[in-house]
This record gives structure tokens, C-alpha cells and sequence, in this order.
């Protein structure tokens, strides 16, 4: 399912307290709490899969032994409790839609917290942290190269970044673009989408080094198949007096919010074309922060 296309890069902020505030709900009723995707091994369950990828997840950010952690754009909040489950040490969640933090905010730790705020001026955090998890949702931003220099800044040297995105795919074609990837960004409010190659430039010049990528497009096709299945559900299943009652009270959405909600069926066609064609990537990248100027490029290493 997707999001509407802003039309220009700096109001996207204002896009995104919408979109969420109509489809949050919708993604929790027929997806779940985690807005991401499960990695697949094998024919393990769905439950199995989301379990063993958070596990993954974990081991990559050295959670146990983090003692300050923050998730960027952490919507309703279910992956930052659980990494405040598996250490000692502190997590704050932070995302820009108030309608997503109402939800986080039922999970209650003495390690826990939510806050708002915006990843395009995350550097205004008064902190830094030894792991941060960014999760399905940098393909958002506005100006990636720039959330990468500022995510960076607030990064402990020897610390790690999990970033887990939707890439567009290196040769896509004018046509390509057009006739699949065009709609479904519309749909998703995605102003731009990055190359792997561009991401990690943006590291390299960044002083972030590549512990370990990966292109999970084979290990997560899975999701595809029941993200389809679950759109078809909604649509038998919902009602239009069903759609209203999914909108977020507090932010007065109306008709429009209503029009976001249909939005997500004609993404859901769009975006699985995409995947089946490969003009979609989703990629993994494990990042360690070098100790030296943040000004000095740091060449890749994989694993």
C-alpha cells in the first residue's frame, strides 16, 4: 500500500501529518504494527519471519550493549519498544506524525520515549547515540544526501546505523519511470527515489562505513504476495461507512482524508509492478561510523 505525491520537497512534512493520520489506522487493521518487511529463509511463518528479522536487526545494531539508541521515523512505536526490551540502555523513537506517535505512546518502559520530530533536522537533537535504526521510511525524505550528512552528525564514532530503504533500481528507463514508478510515488508522497550506488556516495562522503548491504528483493517477496492479498480483503471487506472511522480525530482531514484512504489500492498495483519488475530494490545497509573527520571519505567494505 502507499502514500500521495507532494509537490514540492519542502512541504512534505505537512504531507506526511496527513497521509498518516488517514492510513495509519488502514496499515495497522490489514498489515500489523510494523510498518516494514519480514525477511524470509525458507517457508517459515509470517510470524516466524518478523521475528527472526527483528532478531537480525538487533545483532546488526549491537543492541544488548547499546546504551543510547534512537529509531528515526518510528511510527507506531512496536520496533523501538522492542529494542527497549532487549537492553539497558536508553531509546527514543522519534517520527513527524503525531496521528503515529498517539499509538506508540501506549507502550509505557522507564528506558522508553517518543517524541516528534522532523529526520530532515534530526542534527538539532541536544544528544548523540551508539546505534540508530531507520526503517522503511527514509525513501520519504526530501533530500536524502542531506538527512545522511545530519543522521552522521549524531552518531558516535564506533557506532552503527541500520538503514533499510526502497532504491530505485540503477538503469530504469524514462518509459519505466513513467508508466510504473511515477504513479505509485504519487500514491506514497515520495518526491524522489535514491540508487544504492547514491547511497553510498552519501556514506562514503560521510565518513559511514559499509559493514554489510544487501538487496532483499528475493528474501522478501513473501510480503508482496500477502500485502496483495490483504489489499484485496480491504476491498471486499470495507464499507463507506467503514472509511471514516479509520481517519485520525485530531487532525481534521475531511473529504480528503477519505480520498488517501482509496489512494492505497491503486498504490498497491502500482508498487507490486514495480517489485515483479525490479525497478524497485529493497536494500539493506549496516553502517559503522569512522573516528576520523566527518569531511574524510571512508571507502565501502562488505562482508
Amino acid at each position: 500500500m502507499g502514500k500521495p505525491r507532494v509537490s514540492h520537497s519542502d512541504d512534505y512534512e505537512q504531507q506526511m501529518e496527513k497521509m498518516f493520520a488517514a492510513v495509519g489506522d488502514l496499515y495497522a487493521r490489514y498489515w500489523n504494527d510494523f510498518f516494514h518487511f519480514a525477511i524470509f529463509r525458507g517457508d517459515e511463518s509470517w510470524e516466524t519471519a518478523f521475528a527472526e528479522t527483528h532478531a537480525k536487526y538487533l545483532r546488526a545494531l549491537r543492541i544488548a550493549e547499546s546504551k543510547n539508541i534512537l529509531e528515526l521515523s518510528c511510527g507506531r512505536g512496536a520496533f523501538s519498544n522492542l529494542m527497549a526490551q532487549s537492553t539497558s540502555g536508553t531509546v527514543l523513537g522519534v517520527d513527524i506524525s503525531q496521528a503515529q506517535l498517539a499509538h506508540a505512546k501506549r507502550f509505557r518502559r522507564p528506558n522508553l520515549e517518543f517524541r516528534r520530530h522532523d529526520v530532515m533536522k534530526i542534527d538539532g537533537l541536544d544528544d548523540t547515540f551508539d546505534a540508530i535504526a531507520y526503517i522503511d521510511a527514509a525513501c520519504y525524505l526530501p533530500r536524502k544526501s542531506e538527512a545522511v550528512r545530519k543522521i552522521s552528525k549524531i552518531l558516535k564514532p564506533g557506532g552503527r546505523l541500520l538503514l533499510v530503504d526502497w532504491c530505485k533500481a540503477e538503469g530504469v528507463n524514462p518509459v519505466q519511470d513513467e508508466l510504473v514508478l511515477h504513479p505509485f510515488m504519487k500514491y506514497w508522497a515520495i518526491s524522489n527515489l535514491e540508487t544504492a550506488g547514491n547511497y553510498e556516495k552519501y556514506f562514503r562522503e560521510n565518513d559511514l562505513k559499509i559493514v554489510e548491504t544487501e538487496d532483499l528483493n528475493a528474501k522478501t517477496r513473501k510480503n508482496w504476495d500477502f500485502g496483495y492479498e490483504k489489499a484485496l480483503e480491504a476491498v471486499r471487506e470495507l464499507s463507506p461507512k467503514d472509511l471514516p472511522r479509520l481517519l485520525y480525530t485530531r487532525i481534521k482531514l475531511g473529504g480528503e482524508g477519505i480520498k488517501l484512504i482509496k489512494d492505497q489500492f491503486p498504490a498497491a498495483l502500482y508498487i507490486k509492478a514495480a517489485f515483479d519488475l525490479g525497478l524497485l530494490r529493497y536494500t539493506y545497509f549496516l553502517l559503522e561510523k569512522g573516528p576520523g573527520n566527518l569531511r574524510r571519505s571512508a571507502g565501502p567494505r562488505q562482508r
